[in-house]
């Protein structure tokens, strides 16, 4: 479908990354509506890809997406939708109603409320924890939510993730089924409890999450669960994420099948992670403050991430770590990320998976983002 849109190249540099939220809109006044959205251009080079590295990486359009807010009486509507070069999905789309001045509640596909929020990473590649469904992970429920100086309190009911478990072209890392490969297991009936007090210039918090999974072959019910702990501060131009917590997932597997680690997937990927671990993350970025002529605004970061397996197994054991050095430079509506991301038994950067069984060799690839955001 996205390449209906490949006309539009020659018009747009594309745009920022899936982090950000537009800063300047296409509005309409009638009825409160107001319509964004982005393209983007995307280059890769993998040192460790040989086809890459002939070609000297890879230049392509990546991304159209459209995003409406929307005012319905006393309810909001927000939603976006993405096309990229195969398939296309919703990111979310939900209702929300203002219950007081510092609460309310969300009905239909939006944010689960776990770890450091918006996101627990800098930048454009997001952190290891995306690709376990710890971060910027949206499913359809309901969530209640409060804010107001000191605290911010998150209740969430989640029946299932965004999209049937068998559809791997999705936004959000989630257990999914794949019938080639014997697994049958989905995401049901998730709580979430997030609670987050803020000292100054520094935000603590803690997460939980509980849920069931359910086998469709066997009809059973399996269970998975994480917590964490996270930290994220700032001083003068600098801050700093952390986040440390556990992951389990417990599948009721037909006889015969293990247990040991659970088929993860998403946009048209699909992996193994470990069925326990921990993890743990420390970020860093700086706001550069006299940037270079014609750069409006820019700073650099690093995030840094590690999951280590509980168990070991045949194919479970080995630690994944996942590290991203990069740089965002804005001047007006176009945005860049320069990104060199690194990673040791890491999906996306030569691994097989999160924490399996692998020669744990270090992995690079290079990814330049560039956009505009309308």
């Amino acid at each position: 479908m996205i390449k209906h849109f490949s006309y539009m190249l020659p018009l747009v540099m594309l745009s920022c990354t899936s982090k950000a939220i537009a800063q300047t809109q296409l509005s309409t006044e009638k009825n409160g509506l107001t319509i964004g959205g982005a393209a983007r251009i995307n280059y890769s080079y993998k040192e460790y890809d040989e086809q890459s590295k002939s070609t000297l990486g890879n230049l392509d359009f990546e991304l159209f997406r459209l995003n409406v807010t929307n005012e319905i009486g006393d309810f909001k509507l927000f939603a976006q939708y993405r096309w990229y070069n195969d398939f296309s999905f919703p990111d979310y789309a939900y209702l929300s109603y203002s219950l007081t001045d510092n609460s309310e509640l969300q009905f239909g596909l939006n944010k689960v409320p776990f770890g450091i929020l918006p996101y627990s990473s800098f930048g454009y590649w997001q952190s290891i924890l995306y690709h376990i469904g710890l971060e910027d992970d949206n499913d359809v429920g309901l969530k209640y939510s409060y804010a107001d100086q000191q605290w911010e309190i998150d209740l969430g009911f989640y029946k299932n993730a965004e999209l049937s478990s068998d559809n791997h072209a999705r936004y959000s890392f989630d257990v999914i089924s794949d019938a080639e490969q014997n697994e049958f297991n989905q995401e049901l009936n998730q709580f979430n409890i997030r609670v987050e007090r803020k000292v100054g210039d520094t935000n603590l918090g803690l997460s939980m999450q509980y849920g069931s999974l359910y086998n469709e072959l066997t009809t059973n019910k399996g269970e998975h669960s994480a917590v964490a702990l996270h930290v994220a501060t700032s001083y003068e131009n600098w801050n700093f994420q952390v986040e440390l917590g556990n992951y389990q997932y417990q599948p009721e597997n037909p006889q015969g099948k293990g247990s040991d680690r659970v088929l993860f997937g998403a946009f048209e990927n699909a992996f193994y992670i470990a069925s326990e671990a921990d993890f743990y993350l420390l970020n860093v970025s700086r706001e550069i403050v006299e940037p270079p002529k014609l750069i409006g605004k820019m700073s650099c970061y690093n995030n840094f991430g590690v999951v280590i397996p509980k168990r070991r197994s045949e194919n479970v054991g080995n630690k994944t770590i996942q590290n991203t050095l990069g740089c965002d430079v804005s001047s007006g509506s176009i945005t860049s990320y320069i990104e060199l991301i690194s990673g040791q038994n890491a999906s996306f950067v030569n691994g097989p998976g999160v924490g399996l069984v692998d020669d744990a060799s270090w992995s690079h690839r290079i990814n330049i983002n560039v956009g505009y955001y309308f």
